[in-house]
């Protein structure tokens, strides 16, 4: 097995507010986070994981699919997530959420709809249209569950993910992730 770290963002993990904020966010937009994320969520209130290496997928029109390797940096805390929401709007499919990034365009997305809910996608971030235009229509599967997102992560032979990592702003100690 994988030894997965994290570094907290900012001044390190509130759970109470978190836990809070969390449940006033769930019941005024009716919607219940998947149990791994929530409890990743109140236990850590998002940070730079390590491994942090995903594969995105694009979709070429009429050819090969292209993939892509990405670092996730990071999972945003809470504050974060309820603030991409609002500011992505209609650009995302009803149900989703933004919970982190990689340092370019890709957002790491949460499902919270019945069809697929606690899914993890990855979207190119789009600045134009409306959700489902044309030009705003795709999100590339990245695992089933968050916890498997996590799981999922790798690590090249180069060690890049870990030097990117380890440069990363945060608190300067790092914790074993625990599941």
């Amino acid at each position: 097995m994988v030894e997965r770290w994290i570094k907290p963002l900012g001044i390190g993990w509130i759970e109470q507010q978190v836990i809070d904020a969390i449940e006033a966010w769930e019941q005024a937009f009716g919607m219940r986070l998947p149990d791994d994320y929530r409890n990743f969520m109140t236990r850590y209130n998002g940070g730079r994981v390590y491994p942090l290496i995903f594969t995105h997928t694009a979709r070429e029109p009429g050819g090969a699919p292209d993939k892509t390797e990405h670092f996730v940096d990071p999972i945003d805390d809470w504050e974060g997530v309820v603030a991409r929401r609002a500011e992505l709007a209609d650009r995302l499919p009803y149900g989703t959420l933004v919970i982190g990034s990689d340092p370019g365009l890709i957002e790491i997305i949460l499902s919270l709809r019945p069809h697929d809910h606690g899914h993890v996608y990855s979207w190119v971030r789009n600045f134009g249209g409306n959700w489902s235009s044309p030009d705003n229509d795709y999100l590339c599967l990245q695992a089933a569950s968050f916890r498997e997102f996590i799981e999922g992560l790798s690590e090249n032979s180069d060690r890049d993910g870990y030097g990117y990592w380890e440069m990363q702003p945060g608190q300067p100690e790092a914790f074993r992730l625990e599941a």
